[in-house]
């Protein structure tokens, strides 16, 4: 089949002339594959989109087969358009042909085309209702209002903000914790990673303070469950406030546990921040007369750094600042504990 007639075919570049056609053959590669070969995979940026002009390729998702693509279609423009990772591993069946659209030839002779735009939309607004069922009625409104994109060109525009606004408002709500407003387990789960490869590519120093609310469970008991739930909001805004750079992150673990991601910070940068937490935290003289440490709310801090490589595992950053923390409670709470306080640790390495 000829190239523009296949190319055709994808209804991304369906509506381009005869002439950006042409201008994308160009100015875009051609990769050759042998049979299990891979495009690309799963977790890596995507910068490039990409059209099967002959072969099959199969789609896995971690490690399990849930597509097969065959010539005329197209792959990556999700991961290129949002500048996100690639959500599956592209893997030739056969000797395999594929046109590489790079972000530089989208920007150049796809997005600008409103044509092109409102048939992204469409592919948007789909792959959305798969995954977000509380976005349905918002996509399908979308959708009517894309099969007017074409005399309204403004239409556009407003859609695509109000698409925008909508995926911003659920990843936050996501990402906070009902109760404290703060980052989640799952927010600062994704951050770790994210801020972990960061830090192994720059070689920079990362370190968690794990934090934990000394004599909860009595507290509770001798207040309420209402009176805690204060005082968890309370320390989440106090552990919070102590942060002064945009990268640094507070999370809820769990219960009454808390965790302070510390992006290009050593180990006494982190120390002292977790100290301040803790003086944070006590200053605001919660009454807390079942404690055994003071008459008032007091923490427990663990800290520890890592400059990430490939021996080490976000995990371990995690576990050694746990055990950083038991260290703290057994040394007499309302204090703050390193790993060089723990006996026979090498805090650059898992145990």
């Amino acid at each position: 089949m000829d190239k523009l007639a296949l190319l055709r075919r994808t209804g991304l570049l369906a509506p381009l002339s005869e002439a950006d056609l042409e201008a994308i053959v160009r100015a875009c590669p051609e990769r050759v594959l042998a049979p299990g070969q891979a495009l690309c995979h799963e977790g890596e940026e995507g910068h490039a989109m990409f059209v099967i002009l002959a072969g099959n390729v199969v789609v896995s998702k971690a490690g399990k087969q849930v597509a097969v693509a065959r010539p005329g279609d197209c792959l990556g423009e999700m991961a290129l358009i949002e500048g996100r990772e690639r959500v599956a591993t592209l893997r030739a069946v056969d000797d395999t042909r594929v046109l590489e659209i790079p972000e530089t030839v989208f920007r150049e002779h796809l997005s600008g085309n409103p044509a092109v735009l409102m048939a992204l939309l469409r592919v948007f607004s789909e792959r959305a209702r798969h995954d977000l069922d509380g976005l349905v009625s918002a996509n399908l409104k979308l959708l009517a209002q894309a099969e007017e994109m074409d005399r309204k060109n403004r239409e556009l525009t407003k859609t695509r903000l109000q698409l925008e606004h909508r995926n911003r408002d659920l990843e936050r709500i996501s990402a906070l914790d009902t109760l404290t407003q703060i980052a989640n387990r799952g927010r600062f789960d994704v951050a770790l990673r994210q801020e972990w490869r960061r830090s192994a590519r720059d070689r920079s120093p990362l370190s968690l303070a794990f934090c934990d609310i000394d004599y909860f469970k009595r507290f509770n008991d001798t207040y309420g469950h209402q009176a805690g739930d204060e005082c968890l909001v309370r320390v989440a805004q106090a552990m919070d406030e102590t942060l002064n750079r945009p990268a640094d992150l507070v999370a809820r673990y769990g219960g009454e546990e808390f965790i302070a991601l510390l992006v290009d910070t050593d180990a006494e940068g982190a120390r002292i921040l977790a100290e301040r937490m803790r003086a944070r935290v006590e200053s605001l003289r919660v009454e807390h007369r079942a404690s055994s440490v003071a008459p008032h709310l007091t923490v427990s801090l663990g800290v520890a750094t890592v400059v990430p490589r490939h021996a080490v595992r976000p995990e371990d950053l995690v576990d050694l600042a746990d055990r950083a923390l038991y260290a703290a409670k057994e040394g007499g709470r309302n204090r703050v504990a390193t790993t060089d306080e723990l006996p026979s640790v090498d805090a650059r390495a898992p145990r």
